[in-house]
């Protein structure tokens, strides 16, 4: 028997020790959570001085461990951020748990780091998982989701990120600005582009970076390639919505129904507003040619959105179609008062932000006058905010509710009845429409041009003199002038020069050139022989070639800074100074472009000169580029206006009867002037580009009377309802109708636009049916249309270049473009086909189309800036023509206002002799018709200005005719020939 009590000691010491354990592990566990604590603030303290390296040292086993409910892993991300090295940070911030007090400051870094990596696609959702997740780091998240969706051109999507914040943010005003930037502000394209193709590079496969691109591809006209681009996408997506709202513009610009159908049956319905899915449906109720329907569209469009420009325009058309001209002209008066309630609003959201907050009651006005329901709400905030109770803030907001529940209750059966294919509601059945626009037949033959004026001695450069201060008019200069000086019949060339700015003060400085052509296309220069000064007689900008005294010798008006000068030709290749006795040497300004024609019907010639604004040269205003803070190119509307004039020809001296005439310009700064019959009537009208307002037509009334009718013509502004910065016009009849259109080059992200003439003296934006998509993203100054490859359609070229270097945002120097017509006036951009000095890039100012070796081929001088005179001489092979030069009797001699039908037994052809055109510059004054294939003789029909009409029948092609009104059979043009 064991002694009691033996062995006890050793049984209560293990019991201790089996009780004191996990006291032991507690303590163990407390203290390396001290340490880990003590390490993480020694790791945050070396990372907020910058040493990394400890930083770095100390976070990395503590993000192993997880320490600091991953704050350790989002602290690692930053450090490695720090380091450069992305991709070790985006893993660590990608470690950082959902639950994590860090997590939405680590998926904001985190999507940021995604995007400089080019992983587009992570790096949007993990900024969306960041707005879903509470924190001070929101508002960094939306600035960059938004960021990155305005440069994917998702507009909608960017639009409803700043919805969002409207009724959250302390500077309302600040987000209106923002919203109203999203159709203001220009995407810079090209460094967007190489953004996205530097990703594509690194993700191939990320479907947001070929969204991208197929974005971009789209905006710049460049379809075939959007359309693979988002292939690709869905692919990827197969359910994405943005790629099909892409989809969706893809098919619109396409011009297919069958994909627009498509793209909105995977779309949600909230992706699309009632306002856009009525005018997808009079889209298609237009490719069906079913006008009923359409209209009907456009007017419950107008119903939810009187502000709605383009819907005005259309309707306006419509009824000119149908003959309802007061209809019309009610339409027109509507948008016309839209086009100024836009230009008024988008002034005021120019001016600085503190500038902006006393303006909030009237921004929210013309927010409400202009259909923009989240800029409008936003501002009656701002106002209820200044004003509480306020109760005009009260009642708008309360209606603007209304309104939103109202849409999004109709939104879904709308989208739903369009992806099926059903009609409106309500619509007449549809009277036999037709089968809509089927595909164009081919064009001619690819046109290729080469750069020729240094080989045929067309050496140039204009020196533009860009001054430290960035005076305004030097990057305003360049222009070039085409005529026959010595009746030889070869085009020769006068250039205006620019040099120092301002003028004078170095007397010695370089002149203008004229170069004489020696037949055959190549150049001398016969500057001293024809009499004009060898230096600078002032800063030159224009030049506009007429004859002006009906001698049968084409004279010289040369525009320059705060003068004008008139030469006449003496008719043996010498030229006189007449400026003084023509009553021409009065100061003038700053002209720019100037027309000749018969304005007053009394057989000699006016003129028109365009004026732009008021720059004091002595006194010049500075502007500063905001980011750099060096000094730019001034904004145009920070100047007073200086109006055109009209000076009548009374047997050689010039008044000036602008005001009396009805020439009356109160805002607009004046660019680009045509002389032209734009209505039918055998009377000279005037179109004018004016730069950021409304643009000017003149309507011939007689007897030196005019009447500006642009608003209600149809050529004030554009479809979307703004003033456009325009520069130089282009006229000719582009869908073969017989009408002239007309073509105004404007800023850049703003495109070329194109109005159609609709007959009777009405036009309509016709840009977007044109194909005018490719020339959004250049900015353009001197413009033509030509025949390049002889088919018979007209094409059109365009100068290009940027006002103020803002590289490397924006490109500065660009390449010409060459846009080729065919049947319908349907423009494809060949410019990568036509020859590489097309796509050379260059500041280009001037541009003058016109055939000068007699070939056949109408070939194109463009004028840069601070760079070598560019000679495109067309190679193009293949393709009849026939030129024609007018020569008047009892019309003014250079027969401006004159009407030319060739007809070729199965086509018509129609052109006009016109003055003015392009950018401060004059083309070539003969009529130049490419006729295809046909071979066989033509007939040529001219109307005279006086009112007489001859006709020529049985005319060979492939020839040059002199036609003399009134004379029974044309002559020859000397010179001329294949």
């Amino acid at each position: 028997m064991r002694p009691v009590g033996k062995g006890f000691p050793l049984r209560v010491a293990v019991v201790a020790v089996a009780l004191c354990a996990p006291v032991a592990l507690c303590l163990l566990w407390a203290a390396r959570q001290e340490s880990a604590r003590r390490q993480l603030d020694e790791a945050r303290s070396a990372l907020g001085r910058g040493d990394l390296a400890r930083a770095h040292a100390l976070l990395g086993p503590l993000a192993s461990r997880g320490v600091g409910r991953g704050e350790a892993s989002y602290l690692l991300g930053v450090c490695e951020m720090q380091r450069g090295d992305l991709d070790a940070a985006l893993e660590a911030l990608r470690r950082v748990p959902e639950d994590s007090p860090s997590s939405g400051d680590a998926a904001t870094r985190g999507g940021a780091v995604a995007l400089e990596r080019g992983a587009f696609e992570l790096g949007e959702r993990m900024l969306r998982d960041a707005l879903g997740r509470p924190g001070d780091h929101e508002a960094e998240a939306l600035e960059l989701l938004g960021r990155i969706l305005r440069f994917q051109d998702r507009r909608g999507e960017a639009r409803a990120l700043l919805r969002r914040q409207l009724g959250r943010s302390d500077d309302p005003i600040r987000v209106v600005r923002d919203l109203w930037l999203l159709d203001a502000e220009a995407v810079p394209v090209d460094r967007t582009r190489t953004m996205f193709e530097e990703a594509a590079r690194s993700h191939p496969g990320d479907p947001r970076v070929q969204l991208g691109l197929a974005n971009l591809a789209l905006r710049s006209g460049r379809l075939d390639e959007a359309g693979r681009r988002l292939d690709a996408c869905l692919r990827a997506l197969p359910d994405d919505p943005p790629t099909w709202r892409a989809r969706l513009d893809w098919a619109i610009a396409s011009g297919d129904p069958e994909e627009a159908r498509c793209a909105l049956a995977h779309l949600p319905p909230d992706r699309l507003e009632p306002a856009e899915l009525l005018e997808i449906e009079a889209w298609l109720a237009a490719r069906a040619d079913d006008r009923g329907r359409e209209r009907l569209a456009l007017e419950r469009l107008l119903e939810w959105r009187p502000a709605h420009p383009s819907a005005l325009d259309r309707l306006a058309e419509l009824a000119v179609e149908a003959g309802d001209d007061e209809r019309s002209a009610e339409y027109r008066r509507e948008k016309a008062e839209l086009d100024r309630d836009r230009d008024r609003y988008d002034r005021l959201l120019r001016l600085e932000a503190p500038e902006l907050a006393p303006r909030a009651r009237e921004l929210a006005r013309l927010a409400g006058r202009l259909g923009r329901r989240d800029e409008a709400r936003g501002s009656w905030i701002a106002v209820a905010r200044q004003e509480p109770g306020d109760p005009e803030a009260i009642d708008a907001l309360a209606r603007l509710d209304e309104e939103q529940r109202r849409r999004t209750a109709e939104l879904a059966p709308l989208a739903s009845r369009l992806a099926s294919g059903d009609p409106v509601e309500g619509a007449p059945p549809a009277s036999s429409p037709g089968p809509g626009p089927g595909p164009s037949p081919g064009r001619g033959a690819a046109p290729s041009f080469e750069d020729r004026a240094e080989a045929d001695g067309l050496r140039f450069r204009f020196e533009a003199g860009h001054s430290p201060d960035r005076h305004l008019p030097e990057t305003m200069s360049g222009g070039v002038g085409l005529l026959d000086v010595d009746g030889d019949g070869w085009l020769d060339v006068y250039l205006p020069q620019g040099g120092e700015f301002p003028p004078g003060r170095t007397p010695d400085g370089p002149g203008d050139r004229l170069f004489r052509n020696l037949g055959g296309g190549t150049f001398e220069d016969a500057t001293d022989r024809a009499g004009f000064p060898r230096s600078g007689r002032g800063y030159g900008l224009g030049v506009a070639a007429g004859d002006y005294d009906n001698d049968g010798d084409p004279d010289l008006f040369v525009t320059r800074f705060d003068s004008y000068e008139l030469w006449r030709n003496r008719g043996d290749g010498t030229f006189e100074d007449v400026t003084g006795p023509s009553g021409l040497g009065v100061e003038a300004e700053w002209p720019t472009s100037a027309a000749w024609a018969d304005l007053d019907d009394d057989g000699d010639l006016d003129l028109y000169v365009c004026h732009y604004l008021a720059w004091d040269e002595h006194d010049p205003r500075t502007c500063l580029d905001p980011e750099t803070g060096r000094p730019i190119y001034c904004e145009p509307l920070l100047f007073e206006a200086v109006p055109d004039r009209l000076f009548r020809n009374d047997e050689g001296r010039f008044v000036d009867v602008a005001e009396q005439a009805g020439i009356v310009d109160r805002d607009g700064r004046g660019l680009g002037v045509v002389a032209a019959d734009l209505d039918g009537d055998r009377l000279v009208d005037l179109y004018v580009a004016n730069d950021l307002s409304a643009n000017f037509l003149f309507r011939n009334l007689g007897g030196m009377r005019f009447e500006e009718v642009g608003e209600r013509a149809g050529v004030a502004s554009n479809a979307d309802g703004g003033y456009q910065a325009g520069m130089g016009i282009a006229c000719g009849d582009l869908d073969g109708d017989g009408l002239p259109e007309l073509a105004v080059t404007n800023f850049y992200a703003e495109g070329t636009t194109l109005y159609r003439n609709l007959g009777g003296g009405q036009f309509v934006d016709a840009s977007a049916a044109f194909g005018m998509a490719p020339s959004r993203y250049l900015l353009g100054f001197g413009v033509a249309f030509l025949d390049a490859n002889n088919d018979g359609f007209l094409d059109l070229a365009s100068a290009n270049g940027m006002v103020n270097d803002s590289r490397p945002l924006f490109p500065y120097a660009m390449p010409a473009q060459l846009l080729v017509g065919g049947p319908g006036g349907l423009l494809a951009d060949l410019t990568d086909r036509a020859g590489p000095d097309w796509q050379a890039p260059r500041v280009g100012r001037g541009l003058a189309a016109g055939d000068l070796d007699n070939d056949g081929l109408p070939d194109v001088v463009l004028v840069p800036q601070d760079g070598p005179l560019a000679l495109l001489r067309n190679r193009t092979p293949g393709g009849h023509f026939v030129t024609v030069r007018l020569e008047g009797t009892d019309s003014a001699r250079d027969a401006v206002g004159a009407r030319v039908v060739v007809d070729d037994g199965d086509r018509r052809r129609v052109g006009w002799r016109v003055g003015g055109g392009s950018y401060q510059s004059s083309p070539d004054p003969r009529l130049h018709f490419g006729l295809g294939e046909a071979g066989g003789p033509v007939s040529i029909e001219v109307a005279w200005p006086s009112g007489r009409v001859d006709r020529h029948d049985g005319l060979a092609v492939d020839s040059g005719y002199l036609i003399r009104e009134g004379d029974s059979r044309p002559g020859s043009l000397p010179g001329f020939g294949r």
